[in-house]
């Protein structure tokens, strides 16, 4: 919780993000894994009639060797920014199939103001004038929306009939964590990112209130027994995270969005009490020192009652539970909810003529050749992928540490591995829409403009949002 890992943590959290978080009538995935196989169809998109036998005898389905489509035709792949996994990935997918070609349309080589917005509009004109790519990267896109205009083919029968895709050789509860209530899947994960939280081991062992059950906790909750640990401590320097006043908010409006954002329901509540008195609380941990702004990391010691960390590090020095940190543990929602993001997913478009074909490449992506690849910095859904993954960070912070390390490599991977077990589902939000509120949240912390103006102009943002 002190200087060492704080420069560590700034240096690999740049490289992570440096590297990179339907109408189909393919049919639903019921909820049970089937080894039927999908009906070759020269590369096209299946259809009503070439499933409709197989959905009207369920009970007497022959189990057939997987048939893949022809592997012959050219697929094209829309990005933000160029992703070098992606790119290794289509020139080793072409070598093995030689008739194929795959294009990556990458927007941006790079992140810059306004790549994000003007991304959007450019990928939206191509969806409305039929000329969007066949493959969709997620990040940074509005979910929701593509998926209720279906702009996004469902892909639960992809899933449900690729023989590979089953417990044993992948986290299927990640695989498919952002399956709709209806059974629909639009969006895929590569990979699985989270945040997690833990408490100062230091702290923690001075205080003495009732922490035994804290699985699963929310960030509020977390907050709530952070504060406590600030104002028990009669040290100098303790804070109660490393967040600004728009961070902090930004969290705390994500543990229960439902209460002020219905997205699906195009439903905005933020022009309530209860808004305006959450950033009001929020403004007064900050005037009250909290946040501690003016740490000067360098030159001083100080400590944080909690911390809010990225998966795979945080998985590391969770190891080091007598001077790092207690308690670490995946960041859940306020329903129990264990979220991964939806940036390191991929769709299929919906009016792409070849399907099956896009299929094929998303298979590749999800098979151990390309989630063994040391391009992916981040938990893969597939299994042996999470144990290269994990391999190569555990190398990587023992290194960082000179070697002493807080626990072997198994254990290390013992802990990631029973978070991803954890995931049950995706955050879907439109990124769009809480980079309005972060927006509007930092006028009032900067002093521009009011709670209560700050809420009616959100509501009014993000109302005609919605029914743009």
């Amino acid at each position: 919780m002190g200087k060492g890992k704080s420069l560590l943590s700034v240096l690999l959290i740049a490289a992570s993000v440096l590297c990179g978080c339907g109408n189909g009538a393919v049919p639903k995935d019921k909820g049970v894994q089937s080894d039927v196989p999908m009906q070759e169809s020269g590369g096209t998109s299946g259809t009503e009639e070439s499933w409709g036998a197989e959905e009207k005898t369920p009970d007497i389905q022959e189990t057939v060797p997987y048939v893949q489509p022809e592997m012959k035709g050219e697929i094209t792949i829309s990005c933000l920014f160029a992703e070098e996994f992606l790119n290794t990935a289509a020139e080793q997918f072409m070598k093995q199939y030689p008739d194929v070609k795959v294009t990556v349309n990458s927007y941006k080589e790079s992140s810059g103001e306004s790549a994000v917005e003007d991304y959007r509009t450019y990928l939206n004109t191509k969806i409305m004038t039929g000329k969007a790519e066949d493959i969709l990267f997620t990040g940074f896109l509005p979910i929701t929306r593509y998926s209720e205009m279906g702009v996004f083919e469902d892909l639960s029968g992809y899933i449900q009939k690729t023989p590979e895709l089953n417990d044993e050789n992948y986290f299927m509860n990640v695989l498919q964590a952002a399956k709709e209530d209806g059974g629909e899947i639009y969006i895929v994960p590569y990979m699985a990112r989270f945040d997690t939280l833990a408490f100062s081991a230091e702290l923690m062992s001075e205080h003495r209130g009732n922490e035994n059950d804290m699985q699963g906790i929310c960030f509020g909750t977390a907050m709530d027994l952070a504060k406590q640990l600030v104002d028990e401590t009669d040290k100098s320097n303790v804070f109660l995270i490393q967040m600004n006043e728009v961070s902090y908010t930004h969290y705390l409006i994500k543990d229960s969005v439902g209460q002020f954002i219905d997205g699906s329901a195009k439903n905005v509540n933020l022009d309530s009490p209860e808004y305006v008195a959450l950033l009001e609380s929020v403004k007064a941990l900050a005037e009250k020192g909290y946040f501690g702004s003016d740490i000067d990391f360098y030159n001083m010691e100080y400590y944080f009652a909690a911390e809010c960390d990225y998966d795979v590090q945080a998985a590391y020095y969770s190891m080091d539970t007598k001077n790092g940190v207690n308690h670490c543990m995946p960041l859940t929602d306020a329903e129990g909810r264990t979220l991964i993001k939806s940036n390191s997913c991929v769709a299929i478009n919906s009016a792409s003529e070849n399907k099956d074909l896009s299929w094929e490449f998303i298979r590749y992506l999800l098979s151990d050749q390309v989630q063994t690849s040391p391009t992916f910095h981040g938990p893969t859904v597939s299994r042996k992928g999470l144990e290269a993954v994990a391999e190569r960070y555990y190398a990587l912070y023992q290194e960082g540490n000179g070697g002493a390390g807080f626990g072997s490599e198994a254990e290390y991977k013992a802990i990631l591995k029973s978070w991803m077990e954890q995931i049950n589902g995706c955050d879907t939000l439109d990124a769009a829409v809480m980079d309005l509120v972060d927006e509007e949240n930092s006028k009032y912390f900067s002093g521009q403009q009011t709670a209560e103006e700050t809420a009616r102009r959100l509501k009014r943002q993000l109302e005609q949002y919605f029914n743009e």
